[in-house]
């Protein structure tokens, strides 16, 4: 388990609970990005597109992102931009 699941591993039951399951839901998109080559350092770029989509949900999306093992310096990356 990384840093960023054990912090998600502290969170209230429910807060964890649906960070898993936006996971579980985004998990199609991250491995879709994870089986090509970053287009940008650390992925931020790739990631960006699915933060963008609902920028009042990027922090709750970024740690459903980091609990599915994305790159932590590419979602710090790109949730400064949204």
């Amino acid at each position: 388990m990384n840093k960023q699941q054990q912090f998600i591993e502290k969170l209230s039951p429910e807060l964890k609970k649906a960070i898993t399951e936006i996971g579980e839901t985004i998990r199609p998109a991250l491995d879709a990005i994870h089986a090509n080559p970053p287009t940008t350092k650390n992925y931020y770029g790739d990631y960006l597109r699915i933060l963008s989509y609902k920028p009042e949900r990027a922090k709750v999306l970024a740690l459903a992102m980091l609990y599915e093992g994305c790159n932590p310096a590419g979602i710090e990356a790109a949730v400064n931009l949204v």
